[in-house]
């Protein structure tokens, strides 16, 4: 039930451009864009080798996400104060008790933020993708609060 009221909070918010862009699916440190090369990369498991948090946790306060756990690419957990650099990614497991459900991820791809464009956003739960596209309007409205440039969360 929980995965059905998230999905639907979701896919109200946000939408998907199938477009795939042809970036290089198999890079550890790069999640592709567009919505299978997205979900093919995430199966492959890359993101494990990323700064991650030790532990699940419940969502933060305002955060339509479930139970979760961040991990944070070299790019966006080293980066200097200010802007983060075109490549800096973060990804978001989803939980429902004890079972990754989905995931919300969050890829830097212009070095200008553009009030959220210059980021790709991608969250699917299950194999239903709700958002698979730069500047996606739900994600940017929140993330725009973020202390850092569309961060909330940056994992060391």
């Amino acid at each position: 039930m929980r995965q059905l009221f998230l999905l639907g909070l979701l896919s109200a918010c946000t939408a998907v451009d199938d477009t795939e862009f042809g970036d290089s699916p198999s890079d550890p440190e790069l999640p592709p864009r567009g919505p299978t090369a997205t979900m093919r990369w995430i199966e492959a498991g890359h993101y494990l080798a990323w700064h991650c948090e030790p532990v699940r946790h419940p969502a933060r306060p305002g955060s339509p996400h479930s139970q979760n756990r961040i991990c944070s690419n070299d790019a966006l957990s080293t980066a200097p104060d200010g802007p983060f650099p075109a490549g800096a990614a973060s990804i978001k497991e989803l939980y429902d008790v004890d079972d990754i459900i989905g995931y919300a991820l969050m890829r830097k791809v212009e070095p200008d933020s553009s009030g959220g464009a210059g980021w790709y956003w991608y969250e699917a739960i299950g194999a239903d993708v709700a958002t698979a596209m730069h500047g996606a309007p739900g994600c940017t409205g929140c993330h725009g609060e973020a202390p850092r440039d569309f961060a909330y969360t940056v994992v060391p």
